[in-house]
Order: structure tokens, then C-alpha cells, then sequence
């Protein structure tokens, strides 16, 4: 303990000393934990289980569908999302657990003539009542509404805490009314926020039924699998996931050879995290894996590269420093020790300005970091939550796994040029001019 307190004692004099080269070593370690802190946390909110979304492991997407005639003389082709005669199909499907379909339709304006407030942006999110078993939202009070109310299109809804409070000044709704698009709603639920940053799936304001919408009609015949929906369903468990995929590629294949006229095909059902890459019928989650990992590398190898040969200068200009302390007994492993406490003092002040530098990052551009999220599905809405959520931000994971990877990395960039420097003989180190 005592050697440690002397070569942390040692490494805070030669901070002070050579004030150009550690202000240098720290901040280029401080950007290098910032930015890749900040593109971790970018991958972790779009990707990892977070409220409401805890399922993401076993969710799988369904965007749309297209179909084309089985005359090949004929070049039509059409796409569109799908329609709810698709979730009614896929619930019959052995290795699934829920599916819902959602549909997701702006409304600029709504009017509520109790309150003081006449109007302002809303973001309603038209959903069945298997949603609520898909998505694992927190309700604050109430309870959701049922598959009954869903048949009936009664008109009930499921209210945000921030809509609840911006409409009526309180979370204590249940049984109050609001009107959206002339038509009246009860409220039967309060939920918690969920951050705009969050799927387009489960961002919103307030949750119908979507029987209460045009948009839930079903297609133009009974094969036609076209309409205005998308479709989230969960699997059993992770290890069924490709059963179940296998279960909707012959589900389809049975549902065209009994369409005489079409052939449909499904864009999914794509893993959820897979789903994030896709581009209408393209899909390659490699290709776009690659690309995070080539910034990633741009991150943290090149600074590290920087800091090494920085390393190595320092430790050529050190050499008769060296050199005299061999010939007074010093060992190769003391100096090496001494000069690795030394990187790793630095290290750890760099560290430290990259914790805070990231999160000033975080919080002072969370709308861009939101439109990265949303690949372009976020609307302008007044009431929905638009930060980075604590659970998004404050990650033990990845705040340990960042500034570990840093601290490896910056080992290795000291380690190697020290190694390097000190398998000189004592001869040499005397004589060399710096």
C-alpha cells in the first residue's frame, strides 16, 4: 500500500512537471470515453430491454406486406402495412405468446371544454387489447382495457401520467372524459411516461381501441392482407424464435397457395433488434453491425494509437532517467510498475472528464441523439417526454464496459512503448541525447 501511495505521489509530480503532455494524455482520453460512452448508450437505448419494451429479446416486427399477381405477365406490385386479419391468423401459431396489431395515426388537436386548456399536440396510438400483454407498461392506476371493449369499439382510453396532468392537472382520472377528433373517451387507465426516444410502437400519449379508427379495416377481399397496421408479437421463450418464424414463412406459403391470385410476402417477422436495420425489403444486420463497429474502432484505436506514440516519445526523452536509476539498483519490473501507475493516474483523471463530458453530451443534445433513435419516426409532440430516461442514461453495464475497454486499451498504449524503452542496457540509456 505504501509503494502504491508513492507512485501515485510520483505520478501526481510528473503531472505537474510536464502540464503540456498530461493535458494532452487526458484529454484525448476523456474524448475517447465520451464519445464511445455516448455511442454505447445510443446502441443500448435502441436495442436493450427497456421500459416499456422488456421483451425486446423474444419481440418480432411485422412492417408490412406486398403482394404481386401470380400472372407474370403482369408487373403490378403493391405494399402497405398490413391489416388485423393477419394478427388473427398469427395467433393461431404454436410458439407464439401475444401479438397485437397497432396502428399509429396523428392528431394535431384535441378539445377538452372542462378544463382551461383548449387545445394542444397529441399522439394517440390505436392498439388491441393483447398490446398490453406484448409491452409491460407500469400503470400508475386503472388497468387496461379488455379484448371486450376492444369488440365493442368502446370508447375508453388509456392515458400518459404527462396527459393526465397536462389535461386535468392530475393522475387521479379514471372516469373523466376528454374529446379527440369529436369523439368522446373515458379514461380507464394512467401509465407512466414512455420517452420519445422509445419504438414507435409504444410512444405515445394515449392508447384506444383500434376499433375506434378507419384504419383497422380490413383489406379488399378475403385473401388481400393489406391495411393500416403494425405488428408486434412476442415468442414463448428466446430459443423458439426460429421456430416461429419458420411457423409464419409456412403459414404464408399455405395462405398463397390458396390465394389463386396473389402471392403476398411478408417485410419481417424480424427480430426486434434486427429489425432497427432494416430498409423496406432489404435486410442485412451485418453490414449494419459492421458499420458500429468500425466507429467503434475509429473511437478507441486511433486515440489509443495517438497516446501510444505519445508514450513512446516521452519514454525515449526519459531514457537517462532510466538509465541512472538501473545503475542505482532500480529492476526493470520496479521501473515498469512505476511508469504504468503513472499512465494509469492519468488514465483515471481522463476518465473521470470523459464520465462528465458524456453525459453533458447525453443531456445537452437528446433531441438529435432522439432523431438517431427513431430512424425518422418521431413526430413533434408537445406532451411526450423527450429526454433520455435514468434507466437509459445511468447503465452500471455500460459505464463499467466503457471505461474498462479505455483503461485496457490505454495499458496496452503505455505498456508496450515502456516495455519497448526499457530493454535498453544501462550503457545505452546514459548515452542517449534527448
Amino acid at each position: 500500500m505504501n509503494k502504491i501511495s508513492l507512485y501515485i505521489k510520483q505520478a501526481w509530480t510528473m503531472m505537474r512537471q510536464d502540464r503540456l503532455y498530461s493535458s494532452i494524455y487526458i484529454t484525448g482520453t476523456g474524448l475517447s470515453i465520451a464519445l464511445t460512452m455516448t455511442l454505447f448508450v445510443i446502441l443500448y437505448v435502441k436495442f436493450a430491454p427497456l421500459y416499456p419494451e422488456y421483451k425486446r429479446d423474444r419481440t418480432l416486427i411485422i412492417n408490412a406486406v406486398s403482394m404481386t399477381p401470380k400472372d407474370t405477365t403482369s408487373n403490378n406490385f403493391w405494399q402497405s402495412t398490413p391489416n388485423y386479419k393477419l394478427v388473427e391468423k398469427l395467433r393461431e401459431l404454436q410458439n407464439i405468446d401475444a401479438v397485437t396489431g397497432i396502428v399509429c395515426e396523428w392528431n394535431d388537436e384535441f378539445h377538452e371544454a372542462s378544463t382551461r386548456l383548449s387545445s394542444s399536440g397529441v399522439s394517440p396510438l390505436f392498439v388491441d387489447a393483447d398490446y398490453w400483454k406484448v409491452y409491460d407498461f407500469e400503470f400508475l392506476s386503472g388497468s387496461p382495457f379488455t379484448s371486450t371493449d376492444f369488440t365493442a369499439k368502446t370508447k375508453v382510453a388509456v392515458v400518459s401520467k404527462s396527459f393526465a396532468e397536462t389535461l386535468f392537472k392530475s393522475t387521479d382520472v379514471l372516469e373523466n372524459k376528454f374529446s379527440l377528433d369529436g369523439s368522446e373517451y373515458k379514461i380507464v387507465g394512467v401509465v407512466k411516461d414512455v420517452p420519445s426516444s422509445m419504438h414507435q410502437h409504444t410512444t405515445a400519449d394515449l392508447w384506444l381501441p383500434a376499433t375506434c379508427t378507419s384504419i383497422y379495416a380490413p383489406g379488399e377481399n378475403d385473401y388481400d392482407l393489406r391495411g393500416g397496421v403494425f405488428i408486434a408479437m412476442t415468442a414463448k421463450s428466446p430459443n423458439v424464435i426460429d421456430d416461429l418464424q419458420d411457423e409464419v414463412d409456412e403459414m404464408m406459403r399455405k395462405h398463397n397457395q390458396q390465394d389463386k391470385v396473389y402471392n403476398h410476402k411478408l417485410l419481417g417477422p424480424d427480430i426486434f433488434w434486427a429489425n432497427g436495420f432494416r430498409q423496406g425489403e432489404y435486410l442485412d444486420e451485418f453490414d449494419s453491425l459492421m458499420t458500429y463497429g468500425y466507429i467503434l474502432l475509429a473511437l478507441l484505436i486511433i486515440p489509443a494509437l495517438n497516446l501510444s506514440g505519445m508514450i513512446s516519445s516521452k519514454m525515449n526523452r526519459r531514457r537517462n532517467e532510466l538509465g541512472i536509476r538501473k545503475t542505482y539498483g532500480a529492476t526493470n519490473r520496479q521501473l515498469l510498475t512505476q511508469i504504468l501507475w503513472e499512465n494509469l493516474f492519468l488514465t483515471f483523471v481522463g476518465g473521470i472528464v470523459g464520465i462528465i463530458l458524456s453525459y453533458l453530451i447525453l443531456m445537452s443534445t437528446s433531441n438529435w441523439i432522439i432523431s438517431l433513435l427513431s430512424d425518422g419516426f418521431i413526430y413533434s409532440k408537445d406532451l411526450l417526454s423527450s429526454n433520455l430516461s435514468v434507466e437509459m442514461l445511468f447503465n452500471w453495464s455500460i459505464f463499467g464496459g466503457v471505461v474498462a475497454l479505455c483503461f485496457l486499451l490505454n495499458f496496452l498504449s503505455a505498456t508496450i512503448p515502456a516495455i519497448a524503452s526499457l530493454r535498453h542496457s544501462i550503457i545505452n540509456s546514459l548515452n542517449q541525447k534527448q
